[in-house]
């Protein structure tokens, strides 16, 4: 069982090195589903903003959260924003995690389950349940999140947030109603 304390502790005790350095580790650690297997892919180079989307198979409003994150996403990329979601999964199974995105048609990259579960300070944004969405910037900075502790802010203030650091990047080049 998780200790409702220790992934804010964990948060807490995180420096600017270890934001860079996670940065760094979900650009190693990303997948893509194949049918049978997930394989590895790669940026090149690795966007400015990352969007983490923290769901599950298994989670409802996880399912219906989906189409709202594709079309922030897709307008977001449409205007020349340097944006990407990360699909970290919170299902027990590869297979489950495969089905996933395939029934919501991801575009996106996943984290390598085995290698998020490796990494405290991303386990510490997750948040206690799904769906959750968390900002970070090309230095790892946490943006926008979700969850503050233990309340739960939800998800339009992080595609708010999302939508201004966008927006503000030298080539967007954002609609008004974006």
């Amino acid at each position: 069982m998780r200790s409702r304390w220790l992934p804010a502790l964990l948060l807490a005790l995180a420096s600017p090195a270890a934001a860079a350095d996670l940065h760094a580790q979900v650009s190693a650690s990303l997948m893509r589903p194949v049918p049978r297997s997930l394989r590895p892919v790669q940026w090149s180079p690795p966007p400015k903003l990352i969007a983490l989307y923290f769901g599950a198979d298994w989670c409802a409003p996880c399912h219906a959260f989906v189409p709202t994150l594709r079309g922030v996403r897709d307008a977001l990329r449409e205007a020349g924003a340097d944006t990407e979601v990360v699909y970290v999964s919170l299902d027990e199974s590869e297979a489950a995690l495969r089905r996933y995105m395939q029934l919501q048609d991801m575009p996106w990259p996943v984290l390598d389950p085995r290698r998020a579960k490796r990494m405290p300070a991303l386990q510490a944004l997750a948040g206690p349940a799904p769906p959750n969405l968390v900002l970070i910037d090309a230095q790892g900075t946490v943006l926008a999140n979700g969850w503050q502790g233990r309340h739960y802010r939800g998800l339009q203030p992080v595609l708010q947030e999302w939508r201004k650091q966008a927006c503000a990047q030298e080539q967007a080049r954002c609609p008004p109603e974006l």
